[in-house]
């Protein structure tokens, strides 16, 4: 079930509960993507997420709407719940002594994806904010305006960091796009000369 923004704080706010299910319908997956962001561990995630959804349910009257946008209100609960999780001390050795933990960006299948390689190799040279601002806005699919309210940052920077990140990106993959060519010249020189020979 589909509704606006309104008609999901009044159900909330009168504790009807087709209003939690659309709060889970349509809220979830976007702020699960912003827990595992944050701890890195799905099951953990899924955890922070049921408390999130509990206390956007059980606090929507603290809500302001001159404050900030619904999704930006339940982002910030959600991200700082992930984070008061990964600060916690049991959480933290679980972490370091947890061995091989399927991961959300891990492959499943145990194959060997090129794409999730390149990916981390493209993007290794990013600084974090850089990489914060590139996953709501392409991953996530904030707006620029979601994303600088979720992150809490002005809306220029979040334009200013998407740009020189893209920028930063664009070069990286000029590089590897020359090292492509090169290879496949070598290639075809190997190739000739094996037939000439």
């Amino acid at each position: 079930m589909q509704i606006n923004t309104t008609e999901l704080i009044s159900l909330m706010r009168s504790k009807d509960e087709r209003g939690l299910n659309v709060l889970y319908d349509q809220y979830a997956p976007a702020l699960m993507g912003q827990i595992v962001n944050v701890v890195g561990d799905r099951m953990v995630a899924e955890e922070v997420l049921q408390e999130c959804l509990l206390k956007i349910w059980n606090g929507i009257d603290s809500y302001d709407e001159k404050k900030a946008g619904l999704f930006a209100w339940m982002n910030r609960i959600a991200r700082n719940a992930a984070i008061d999780k990964g600060r916690l001390k049991s959480f933290q050795r679980h972490q370091k002594t947890e061995q091989l933990t399927p991961y959300v960006y891990k492959i499943e299948d145990r194959g060997i994806s090129t794409s999730a390689i390149d990916v981390d190799r493209i993007t290794k040279n990013l600084d974090d904010k850089y990489k914060d601002v590139l996953d709501h806005v392409y991953l996530m699919g904030y707006t620029q305006k979601e994303t600088a309210e979720a992150l809490d940052i002005p809306l220029g920077t979040v334009k200013t960091r998407l740009r020189s990140a893209v920028s930063t990106l664009r070069e990286t993959l000029k590089n590897e796009k020359n090292l492509l060519y090169g290879f496949i010249a070598i290639s075809l020189l190997l190739i000739i000369l094996l037939l000439w020979t």
